[in-house]
């Protein structure tokens, strides 16, 4: 193993840099799950690895390529706050990142080959997802794939989250799902496009799923869904009966199977598809 570590004295940041080549399993998985707060992992190469936690004010930088060994689980947790992860690609897990905590950010990261949800907020805030994919990932098993989305804010999510940059296609469900946010969410310059269907597995396919549970006022600048084609639903924009009143700014749908479902939702500079 090839390491270097400084620690964190009088405010100066801790740093390690790990040679992802030399290190084996369980000393990538222990290095990061045994770091204090302030410290940055630097990965490279590629690693098959079992599930991890990524404790409190850690982060995980790339690029590298992480394959967990277990589908049945979710492969970064974060449950620590203001952790993060950026330029990773993340394959083998149930979802690939699922964070519970507050002040994450997810950075430059794709997920994919997941038979869950890329990335989801689980009842957690102010957390940012940004320049990120999420593709090919579909449930393991059965005739439904109705549970792998691309990005979603579920499970009671609340304020402060964003997505910004972000893309989903071909996932097996939506592309973003935010049917149980208790909270606005701030989506923008995102992109959605062949959801609904991957790995013979079949769900709704929403490009933009816009809420649903609860009745939350989400933002959505720049967006643009299109060629959802072959889910259930398969809509570029559907409130999935959030009566909030939803603000749309220079969003665009075209190519979808079936119209959008606007609801109460106010459009500004939009060009949405209805037919």
């Amino acid at each position: 193993m090839s390491f270097n570590k400084t620690q964190k004295w009088s405010g100066v940041i801790v740093a390690v840099a790990v040679l992802g080549l030399s290190v084996a399993r369980a000393d990538i998985r222990d290095t990061i799950q045994n770091a204090t707060s302030g410290t940055t992992v630097s990965v490279s190469g590629t690693y098959t690895v079992s599930p991890m936690k990524v404790p409190a004010g850690v982060t995980v930088k790339g690029p590298a390529t992480f394959k967990f060994n277990d589908n049945t689980r979710d492969g970064f947790t974060m449950k620590g706050a203001n952790a993060s992860l950026q330029s990773l690609t993340i394959s083998g897990a149930n979802r690939a990142v699922n964070i519970y905590a507050s002040g994450v950010n997810i950075s430059a990261c794709t997920a994919t080959g997941n038979t869950d949800t890329g990335f989801n907020c689980d009842g957690s805030s102010n957390d940012t997802i940004s320049g990120c994919t999420a593709y090919g990932n579909a449930d393991t098993g059965g005739a439904s794939g109705g549970n792998a989305d691309g990005f979603t804010a579920k499970s009671d999510a609340g304020s402060g989250i964003k997505f910004s940059n972000d893309t989903a296609h071909d996932n097996s469900d939506d592309g973003f799902d935010f049917y149980e946010a208790t909270a606005p969410v701030v989506v923008t310059g995102c992109q959605s496009y062949n959801n609904g269907s991957y790995a013979g597995l079949t769900g709704n396919g929403d490009g933009f799923k816009m809420g649903g549970q609860y009745n939350v006022a989400h933002s959505y600048t720049s967006c643009i869904a299109h060629n959802n084609t072959t889910g259930s639903t398969a809509r570029g924009f559907d409130t999935n009966h959030n009566t909030a009143k939803i603000a749309l700014t220079t969003c665009h749908s075209y190519s979808n199977k079936n119209p959008d479902v606007l609801g109460n939702s106010v459009l500004s500079n939009c060009t949405m598809q209805t037919n």
